[in-house]
C-alpha cells in the first residue's frame, strides 16, 4: 500500500483517533480535583521556578514570558516523543484482537497533547500574558502555523521513536535522557544573544532552534520569524514527517511480529 493508500485508510479511522483522543483526556484528568488547571499550573510553576533561577544569569525584560513561550511548546514536543516511543508497544493487546492502522496510536497521542498544549498556551497567554509582559501584535497571526510545524515534528520523529522502541525496548530510556540534554542544547530558556558570537552558528543548527522560534519571536519579541527561521522550520518540518512517516510505513506491516 502507497502513501496515499495509508493516509487514506487513516482517514477511514477517524473516529477511532477521536475516540482515542477523548478516551485519553478523561484518563488523565481522572480523580484528579484540579483536573484541566494541573495543565495550566504546572507550566506556571516551571515557568516560576526556572525564571527565578536563571533571571540572574540572563538579566532581560520580561524573562518569564521569554520562559513561557519557549517551555510550552519543548514540553509538547518532548511529551509527545516520549509518549509516542511506547504507544504501540502498550497497544499491543488491542492489535492483537483487532486491526487498526498502526500509526493510530502514535498519532492519538500527538493530538491529545497537542488539545492539552493550544488550550494552555491560549489560556496563559490571555490571563497572564499582560501580566509578564505580552503585547498583543499582528504577529500573533504566525502562531497556528507555528502550530502545524512543530506537530508535524512531533509525529515524524514520534513515529521514528515509536518504531524503534518496538524493536529495542530500552530507548524509551534512553529517548527520556537525549530530550533533556537537546532541551538544554536548544535556547528555550535562554536567548542565542547570550552564547557568544562564534557558537551562535552551530545553536542555528539545531533543528528544534527555529521550530521554537516561531514562538519566541510573536510572544516575547512581537515580530514575525525572519525569512531564514521561516525556511529553517519549513525544512526542518518537511523532512522530519516525511522521514517518519516512510521510516513507519517500512516497519509497519511487520511490528506486530516484534510485539
Amino acid at each position: 500500500m502507497g502513501p496515499a493508500g495509508r493516509i487514506s485508510e487513516l482517514w477511514q479511522f477517524r473516529e477511532v483517533i477521536k475516540n482515542f483522543v477523548a478516551q485519553d483526556l478523561k484518563v488523565k484528568y481522572r480523580r484528579s480535583a484540579l483536573g484541566f488547571f494541573w495543565s495550566l499550573l504546572n507550566p506556571l510553576l516551571q515557568m516560576t521556578v526556572i525564571s527565578l533561577v536563571f533571571s540572574l544569569l540572563f538579566p532581560m525584560k520580561h524573562f518569564a514570558l521569554y520562559v513561557l513561550s519557549g517551555v510550552l511548546p519543548w514540553s509538547f514536543f518532548a511529551t509527545s516523543i516520549d509518549g509516542c516511543a511506547m504507544s504501540v508497544v502498550h497497544a499491543e493487546n488491542m492489535l492483537r484482537r483487532q486491526y487498526f492502522p498502526k500509526l493510530t496510536f502514535p498519532l492519538s497521542f500527538v493530538l491529545q497533547n497537542l488539545v492539552t498544549f493550544v488550550l494552555s498556551l491560549t489560556v496563559l497567554l490571555l490571563t497572564i500574558g499582560p501580566v509578564v509582559g505580552l503585547k498583543f501584535t499582528p504577529a500573533l497571526l504566525v502562531l497556528p502555523f507555528s502550530f502545524i510545524c512543530i506537530v508535524c515534528v512531533a509525529i515524524g520523529l514520534g513515529t521514528i521513536a515509536a518504531v524503534v522502541t518496538v524493536y529495542f525496548r530500552d530507548m524509551q530510556h534512553l529517548i527520556s535522557v537525549f530530550l533533556s540534554a537537546w532541551f538544554y542544547l536548544t535556547p528555550v530558556i535562554y536567548p542565542l544573544e547570550q552564547i557568544p558570537a562564534r557558537f551562535q552558528y552551530i545553536f542555528k543548527l539545531n533543528p528544534m532552534f527555529a521550530i521554537v522560534e516561531l514562538f519566541h519571536r510573536p510572544i516575547y519579541y512581537g515580530t514575525m520569524p525572519t525569512n531564514l527561521e521561516l525556511t529553517s522550520a519549513l525544512i526542518t518540518t518537511a523532512v522530519s514527517l516525511a522521514v517518519g512517516l516512510a521510516v513507519f510505513w517500512r516497519y509497519e506491516d511487520t511490528l506486530i511480529f516484534a510485539l
